[in-house]
């Protein structure tokens, strides 16, 4: 039996070039034929729309462009769940393989380490595969809102179950500088506390995200995402070097964006600043 079209969207935003192109490698390598759709520098959910309406496939993947499928039978494993007509959206795990890890700066690898485990969100926009009719029924991704994940799991659920493809992708944020990288775990505990003061206990992340927010009890999410059974030893050099800062700042990210709230289009601004500069993308 054929498998049906399938059509790959990347939104593309000031990348790294060479995670970009070994993405592209490895969709070429796929047991699976794809349609590979980029869209650049527009905000991230624009991007995810216009790619889908784009989309020839009946089945589409969206997949963020720093997250790398970790073998050739990655789509294979997708779609594979979206034969049951139940079936409305298929979730794949992520990590960070320790090669991509130790390049990174001292202080740096030691804010992202937990980024070594294993995660299995439950839902996660970066990489998922849907029917497209579905999304057109459902009306595609949220663009006027930061909290597209959250959103998008709401309106997805009820159309339908939510499947592991017990696929993983290598998910290799460009954390280089550290202070852009303490800058994104604050804009990250901003989130947190804003999806909080909008959703409550709607949000499927409501404990976890509370945790975070909190002095000391803070500390036992911290831990619970360690991958202690490969490195327990490093816990006192990461207590002092990136537990305690991450702390200080997932408390007051988290407070801020829970008593401020969302700066409207904050998300955005940046992305719609680019437009006017040059596309890099004939140039990959």
């Amino acid at each position: 039996m054929a498998h049906p079209r399938v059509s790959v969207v990347i939104p593309v935003y000031k990348p790294d070039v060479e995670v970009l192109n070994y993405l592209k490698n490895m969709l070429k390598k796929q047991t699976v034929p794809v349609e590979i759709i980029e869209k650049w520098n527009n905000p991230e959910a624009v991007s995810m729309n216009l790619g889908i309406k784009e989309a020839k496939g009946e089945l589409i993947i969206i997949l963020a462009q720093d997250c790398i499928p970790s073998d050739e039978r990655y789509i294979e494993k997708m779609i594979r769940p979206l034969k049951n007509e139940d079936v409305v959206a298929v979730v794949s795990d992520l990590l960070l393989p320790k090669r991509f890890w130790e390049k990174r700066p001292f202080l740096i690898k030691m804010f992202t380490i937990s980024d070594l485990k294993l995660r299995k969100p439950v839902m996660n926009l970066s990489s998922c595969a849907y029917r497209k009719k579905d999304l057109e029924k459902m009306g595609y991704v949220n663009e006027q809102i930061s909290a597209i994940d959250l959103d998008f799991y709401f309106k997805i659920q009820k159309l339908g179950r939510i499947e592991r493809g017990n696929a993983v992708v290598y998910h290799i944020h460009p954390h280089k500088d550290f202070r852009k990288t303490l800058k994104t775990f604050y804009s990250y505990s901003k989130f947190n506390g804003n999806s909080v003061r909008e959703e409550g206990i709607r949000d499927l992340n409501f404990l976890q995200r509370v945790i975070r927010g909190l002095p000391l009890l803070g500390f036992c999410s911290i831990y619970y995402r360690y991958p202690l059974k490969n490195y327990s030893y490093l816990i006192p050099i990461h207590f002092l070097y990136g537990a305690l800062i991450e702390h200080t700042i997932n408390i007051i990210g988290f407070w801020h964006g829970f008593i401020f709230g969302e700066v409207k289009g904050e998300r955005n601004k940046e992305a719609l600043k680019s437009k006017g500069q040059v596309n890099l993308e004939k140039f990959l």
